[in-house]
């Protein structure tokens, strides 16, 4: 049996919200899965790792799932909650 964690294989994921669906928005929340494990941010947001997207993809992570744009203009309650950008590593 091969040890998924000696291999590097385990999926990183981190999930952004942004206020619109460009890479350069600002970060309005977040939350990563590492181990296994669901992290929270810091409550500051002056302490988390990424100002907005394009920030975390310079640092090697890359986008798998877009916001949709579909959902933004149709459900009001989600005009609320920003987009929501999700990276793996």
């Amino acid at each position: 049996m091969v040890d998924e964690r000696s291999t590097g294989s385990i999926q990183r994921l981190l999930y952004l919200q942004t206020q619109t669906t460009a890479v350069d928005s600002d970060v309005i929340g977040m939350s990563t899965v590492e181990e296994g494990e669901i992290r929270l941010p810091p409550d500051d947001p002056g302490e988390w790792p990424y100002s907005n997207v394009l920030e975390a993809m310079r640092d090697g992570w890359r986008i798998v799932k877009f916001p949709e744009l579909a959902l933004l203009y149709h459900d009001p309650m989600n005009s609320t909650l920003g987009c929501e950008f999700i990276l793996e590593k």
